[in-house]
């Protein structure tokens, strides 16, 4: 049966014979065992030198089918970057809003430390952490196993995730009140502990709801669908900024909105990906069977992802933990704010990049195109680094009057403006390596393999707290502050080229097996 393969990646050095349909490859044309591959015109190549992607306009176009359409890597990370950049735009409104209600003060201190624990509970259950272990099982079962089994497969770890959610929901709202006295923010009064101890065991539910909503994203990427995912990126501020108008109209309610604000986000943001579930013809099933061998495939890279994610996650409390003891106050929602901004380019070149590539790659290591891998995630890695230092630049330079327009109002004083810009500037300098650290560490999880970004992360997060020790004691004064982003900055960096070298080195002894087995 001929199959048409086109799209996201121009090699000649693959050898391989094996093609599946949904796979974006381009190539000169040519033909082996049967498959077609043709060459895509050069009017749809977008990009410079060898960073060039297929990107087809027509796409985009109005039509029933459009939410159900497949998406190219290029073309996947258009329609998430539109969504983050909508997302941030809407973001901005909100943290203006917040700021000018509550500033750098308490209540705003407490707000943000009380989102730590339901994040890193999210992030180590079904975060990151179940997308990138689901999605490349998911990729390679269905093409195994077919349809109706794959399904099977998707409502047991939905089954599991909401036993593991659950359980763990309950646990930490009873654990809420020592885990932010002793843990969290230690060095804060116990009338701001208690406040955030209130507004963590509120923001838990966001946990459990966006936590279950992970497995509809799951899928949708799986089948290379991201309209759906990318608006629920985008319709998630628009309740928290809900919440804030509701404090604007009623004071009395207090940080209170903006909290609520954040579960009915959760919930809008699982919503909006329903129907695209549905138009996959999705049959939910009571399943469970923990000696499934799909589910054991999830577990066996959910479970050092978890480790490695939550890694991640505690670095965000030691580092609250650190910024509670700096002398100025307002270091945190200072930080807080500066991260906010940094994050902006690192999510549109990191982890859009990361996401949009992770089906394309899982599919290519399940047919065994090393080669193209390779190729493939260099180009992307290469080109998001290249865009990265010319931004950080700008971020530097720029940083301190955009954060005097969108932020200095209100509460919000000149002191805040100034502590802001400059920990901006300690989170740009680590820009390019952060980015190409996370595109790095997911192609591993494409791979099937979650130990090696495990140790890795192991290894970042002692150099981490040594870095955060170092540098407490080296920088002084209003400097200080810069400790947080510059650690942070320097860890990434070093983590990024030790996943390269790693993966170049796994990459080629993966080729080496597969030219010596039977099929290579």
């Amino acid at each position: 049966m001929e199959q048409n393969i086109s799209d996201d990646l121009i090699s000649s050095e693959n050898t391989s014979t094996t093609t599946v349909a949904t796979v974006d490859l381009q190539k000169p044309e040519s033909t082996a065992s049967g498959v077609a591959i043709t060459s895509s015109q050069s009017s749809d190549q977008w990009g410079i030198g060898p960073f060039r992607f297929q990107f087809r306009l027509e796409k985009f176009r109005p039509g029933r089918d459009l939410a159900v359409r497949r998406f190219g890597i290029a073309e996947a990370a258009f329609l998430l970057i539109m969504a983050y950049l909508a997302s941030r735009g809407l973001g901005v409104i909100r943290q203006t809003l917040f700021n000018a209600l509550f500033g750098t003060g308490p209540q705003a201190n407490a707000y943000y430390a009380a989102y730590r624990l339901p994040d890193l509970l999210f992030s180590l259950i079904a975060g990151g952490a179940l997308i990138q272990a689901f999605v490349p099982v998911f990729v390679s079962y269905e093409k195994e196993h077919g349809e109706s089994e794959t399904w099977r497969l998707t409502s047991l770890v939905f089954n599991v995730s909401l036993v593991a959610l659950t359980s763990l929901v309950l646990i930490a709202e009873f654990a809420a009140p020592a885990f932010v006295s002793h843990w969290l923010v230690p060095g804060y009064t116990p009338a701001v502990q208690s406040l955030t101890t209130s507004l963590t065991r509120i923001m838990l539910f966001h946990t459990l709801i966006l936590g279950l909503g992970t497995i509809v994203t799951g899928v949708l990427q799986s089948k290379r669908q991201f309209l759906l995912p990318a608006l629920s990126i985008a319709i998630y501020n628009f309740a928290l900024i809900g919440g804030l108008l509701v404090t604007w109209m009623f004071p009395k309610v207090g940080i209170f909105g903006p909290t609520y604000g954040v579960v009915v986000g959760a919930a809008c943001q699982v919503l909006v990906q329903i129907p695209g579930l549905v138009k996959q013809k999705f049959r939910y099933s009571f399943f469970w069977d923990l000696k499934n061998a799909g589910l054991h495939q999830v577990m066996f890279l959910l479970g050092p992802n978890i480790v490695a994610v939550g890694i991640s996650s505690i670095v965000l409390v030691i580092e609250t933990a650190f910024t509670s003891y700096l002398p100025d106050r307002a270091s945190l929602s200072a930080i807080h704010n500066a991260f906010m901004l940094f994050d902006l380019p690192a999510a549109l070149l990191g982890q859009t990049l990361a996401l949009a590539a992770l089906p394309q790659l899982s599919i290519l290591n399940a047919n065994r195109h090393y080669v193209d891998f390779r190729h493939l995630l260099f180009r992307i890695v290469g080109g998001a680094v290249l865009i990265s230092i010319p931004v950080a630049v700008l971020l530097g330079i720029f940083g301190k009057p955009a954060i005097h327009i969108l932020f200095q109002h209100g509460a919000f004083t000149k002191h805040s403006s100034s502590l802001t810009a400059l920990a901006l500037i300690g989170y740009a300098f680590g820009l390019p390596g952060n980015i190409a650290s996370f595109i790095f560490m997911r192609s591993f999880y494409a791979l099937k393999n979650a130990v090696i970004p495990l140790l890795t992360h192991i290894f970042a997060l002692a150099a981490h707290v040594g870095l955060l020790i170092f540098l407490l004691k080296t920088l002084t004064g209003t400097y200080v502050i810069l400790v947080i982003p510059l650690a942070a900055g320097i860890t990434g960096t070093v983590e990024a080229c030790l996943l390269c070298l790693l993966l170049l080195w796994f990459l080629s002894i993966r080729m080496k097996k597969a030219q010596n087995s039977p099929q290579g």
